[in-house]
């Protein structure tokens, strides 16, 4: 039986365009830096204040770990922890129901 020669002649193209979509440009240059004098200047009370903003932000931070992020654990636990098990007890003891 003869070859067909579709499926390779498909192959290559395809093996072509994703050697062209990996060689083209995929990554984007970063933009030029920045000068010094272009920098903006702040008063000493605006520094205060974003420095002041920058010391409270950990305890908003660590405010989820209380009481929400625990629970959705937990649950994740339980679905993924019980859930195959409840299956095994049902299709080993009544597999009626399934």
């Amino acid at each position: 039986m003869a070859r067909r020669s579709s499926s390779s002649i498909l192959a290559v193209v395809l093996c072509v365009a994703a050697l062209w979509a990996l060689a083209g440009p995929a990554f984007v240059s970063p933009p030029p830096a920045a000068r010094a004098e272009d920098a903006p200047r702040f008063d000493q009370a605006a520094q205060a204040v974003v420095l002041g903003a920058a010391l409270a932000a950990p305890e908003a931070a660590h405010a989820a770990n209380q009481g929400y992020a625990v629970l959705q654990l937990g649950w994740a636990v339980f679905i993924i922890g019980f859930g195959p098990a409840g299956l095994f007890l049902i299709y080993f003891n009544k597999p009626e129901i399934l």
